[in-house]
């Protein structure tokens, strides 16, 4: 059976290749080509199981994602506010000035979907006098949708794919909305309890996670604390809380149990293991149904239930047989859960234990427990290394010591009080319950500076360029961990240091210049990159709620390329242009500014040289305060004989300023002034500047309508191609001596159905 079902899931693994979902006629055109084969040839005949079950995966894998991407919500109710039914599912934060609902829409503008559509809204500023909306009510909100997307960058999180694994159909803003119909569920009851204690408890947010899985009162500096000493983990339950409360139930229930049936032949009737199981089963579904079935949640769930049932029904199965059963179980469950990190670490992780147990034996003697949990922890650490690098651009060196110390902390103390605590409030002892979370807060309470401290020191998180030298030391040394002969792991060292030697002279070698036009959403930033360095042109936006395009976008971009920026200019001080200068400052305080205010100010006549790269600043021709549009910096870059010109906001007016004083503004490549606005780009300029190629750095359903149609039409009669931030996201151009080209790396054109764009 395990052979059918390895077959299954590599049909399954494929689908996550196909650039769009396979339609239902082909995949049964192809299910009966191979029914003819199997017929005809006795070959295909004795593997017509196999194929079979590859044919079932890939039908489920392609189903799913047909499914996903069926159009539940039309473009036309994109960009637009649009009267929507919600039934809500989820309170994913609440604010004073901010509320994020989830939930699903049954109907738009009165119109019936074929299926509700998961929809995540946000709500800004909503009136202070409504309470929230609850989970189980259903309400009409007034809300502007936009496509399921996020942006697109190198090095950055791809909040797009985020989406399709939590399947999320569309996100939005709510203009006004107003209760119809229903009650708060149970769990939304319990977490209102539970909310009463907020201003009791200086660790709430933590608690509340652990309890109920809910992280919307976690402030953002509690996150980052246990995010950079390795802890994240911890504040989400997941296998780890599931497997703790299974294990102390099952324990107290084979006691109790046991003690109940005193003699043998009462306790072989009454098969205290089975009932134990039973019970251990039953309370942790219990639990993660208070968590709110979340995904990660039932992948636990999912997992452990699998590997009670082979203790139930006594099957003398291989650990990593049952670990292959739970992993099919989970993509039966959650079919797109491979999309989100936390599958993969998941299996990693008990992948690793598997591992360790087979290559170790059982340590023994004095002090085994703690040994036993020490190595567990260093060895989990090193082999989620490359995939925490990959996913979080560095690493906590003192995780496995931080887990080792908390991790049984929150075993034995915190989450046993916590749960304790949770049932009376269940039971309406609020009192006791208060006083049960006050002792379990302690150890949180005391560990918090040190945490904090650790949080802050610079040596202890190793960034993305550390990390990665550290991954292949890594991958280096686990050739020796496996039971291969001694030239099997010589050679293999050999091998694997040829190729890094290989590839860093090939990267030493590089003379190549690079030029970016990052995906900011409705912004601009640019990056040109050469060798370790970079010049920055803009940082996008920041919010009023906190956050920036420099700490989302920018900052993971230049770690993802391990690039030192050295100098940096500001077009103009619009927040969409400006947003991320703290930031950048903040973190290179060494870089040199040019314009709105931060630095030097823009004026024409400016010249630079930076290696092969030089730049010269067009307009304006005195000093402004760059406050309005026309006050733009407009640059020109010339790259390796290639020019860029970037002009900012600049509208019409300046456009005829740039022509009237007879500016040098002929380029190979436009940047399209104000993000493509109807304002700018008039036919005169464009053929002024002849680009080949023009550029929009904007966000997709803008509230502006950009890039504008008759810009669009313009572009057109002159033959000047468009790309597009919105479509496809992150825009990099090459250039060496010889040559230059340009490049989408994330657009949904070359990668899979569920980076689709469109």
């Amino acid at each position: 059976m395990d052979r059918w079902l390895c077959a299954a899931l590599v049909g399954f693994a494929v689908t996550f290749t196909f650039s769009k979902p396979m339609p239902i006629s082909q995949w049964l055109l192809l299910a009966t080509l191979v029914a003819i084969c199997a017929w005809r040839s006795a070959f295909i005949r004795r593997y017509a199981v196999v194929l079979g079950c590859v044919l079932c995966g890939i039908g489920w894998g392609s189903g799913n994602a047909y499914l996903h991407q069926m159009t539940l919500i039309s473009d036309e109710n994109f960009g637009t506010t649009s009267t929507l039914l919600m039934k809500v599912t989820e309170i994913t934060q609440v604010k004073p000035d901010f509320w994020r609902v989830q939930g699903k829409v049954t109907s738009i503008n009165r119109n019936i979907l074929a299926r509700p559509a998961t929809v995540r809204l946000s709500w800004y500023e909503p009136p202070q006098q409504m309470i929230p909306p609850q989970a189980g009510t259903t309400w009409q909100f007034q809300a502007r949708l936009k496509a399921a997307q996020g942006v697109r960058n190198d090095g950055g999180f791809l909040y797009h794919r985020y989406l399709v694994g939590q399947q999320i159909h569309a996100l939005g803003s709510i203009r006004s909305g107003a209760y119809v119909v229903g009650q708060a569920n149970y769990r939304q009851r319990v977490s209102n309890r539970l909310a009463e204690f907020a201003d009791e408890l200086q660790q709430f947010g933590i608690l509340q996670a652990l309890t109920l899985g809910e992280r919307q009162a976690l402030t953002a500096e509690q996150w980052r604390i246990y995010q950079r000493t390795g802890l994240a983990h911890l504040i989400a339950i997941s296998g780890l809380h599931l497997t703790l409360v299974a294990a102390g139930v099952l324990w107290i229930a084979r006691h109790v149990l046991r003690y109940r049936a005193r003699s043998r032949q009462r306790r072989e009737i009454n098969n205290s293991w089975l009932w134990a199981t039973f019970i251990a089963l039953s309370i942790t579904c219990c639990y993660a149904a208070l968590a709110g079935f979340a995904t990660a949640t039932v992948r636990a769930f999912v997992m452990f239930a699998v590997v009670i049932l082979h203790k139930y029904y006594a099957l003398h199965t291989p650990p990593s047989r049952v670990l292959l059963r739970a992993v099919f179980v989970v993509l039966i469950a959650h079919p797109l859960a491979p999309l989100q990190s936390g599958f993969w670490l998941s299996v990693v992780a008990v992948a690793t234990i598997l591992w360790m147990h087979w290559r170790w034996p059982i340590i023994r003697g004095r002090w085994r427990g703690l040994r036993a949990l020490w190595r567990l922890e260093l060895t989990l650490t090193l082999a989620m290394w490359p995939l925490t690098a990959l996913w979080f651009d560095g690493l906590p060196v003192l995780a496995p010591l931080t887990n080792l110390v908390v991790v049984p902390m929150v075993t034995f103390w915190v989450l046993p009080l916590s749960l304790i605590s949770l049932v009376l409030v269940i039971l309406g002892a609020s009192t006791s319950a208060l006083w049960l979370f006050t002792l379990a807060e302690v150890p949180l309470n005391t560990l918090e500076p040190l945490l904090r401290y650790l949080a802050d020191a610079p040596w202890q998180w190793l960034s993305a360029s550390l990390t990665g030298a550290a991954s292949n030391l890594l991958w280096l040394l686990l050739a020796w961990f496996f039971p291969w002969r001694w030239w099997w792991k010589v050679a293999s060292t050999a091998l694997f240091c040829f190729v890094l030697l290989v590839s860093d002279e090939l990267h030493q070698q590089d003379t190549q210049i690079q030029f970016h036009v990052l995906d900011v959403d409705q912004g601009s930033a640019m990056v040109i990159a050469h060798a370790d360095e970079a010049i920055i042109i803009d940082t996008g936006a920041n919010w009023e709620l906190g956050g920036n395009m420099a700490e989302r976008v920018i900052l993971p971009f230049l770690k993802h390329h391990q690039l030192t920026p050295v100098l940096g200019f500001v077009s103009h001080t619009d927040n969409d242009h400006q947003g991320g200068v703290a930031a950048l400052t903040d973190q290179f305080p060494r870089m040199r500014w040019f314009g709105s205010g931060h630095g030097l100010p823009c004026v024409a006549g400016q010249t630079g040289t930076w290696k092969q790269i030089s730049w010269q600043v067009l307009y304006p021709r005195r000093v402004t305060n760059n406050d309005h549009n026309d006050d733009s910096c407009v640059l020109k870059f010339m790259i390796n004989g290639t020019s860029i010109l970037i002009p900012g906001d600049i509208t019409k007016r300046g456009e005829r300023a740039l022509l009237a004083h007879v500016a040098p503004i002929r380029a190979d490549v436009l940047v399209l002034a104000h993000h493509g606005s109807n304002s700018s780009s008039e036919g005169y300029f464009l053929q002024a500047v002849g680009p080949k190629l023009a550029i929009a750095s904007r966000g997709r359903n803008n509230a502006y309508g950009m890039v504008a149609e008759s810009v669009k039409q313009r572009l057109s009669q002159l033959n000047i191609p468009l790309l597009d931030t919105a479509i496809g996201g992150q825009i990099s151009m090459t250039f060496t001596p010889q040559q230059w080209w340009v490049e989408q790396p994330w657009t949904g054109a070359n990668r899979a159905w569920f980076d689709a764009d469109n």
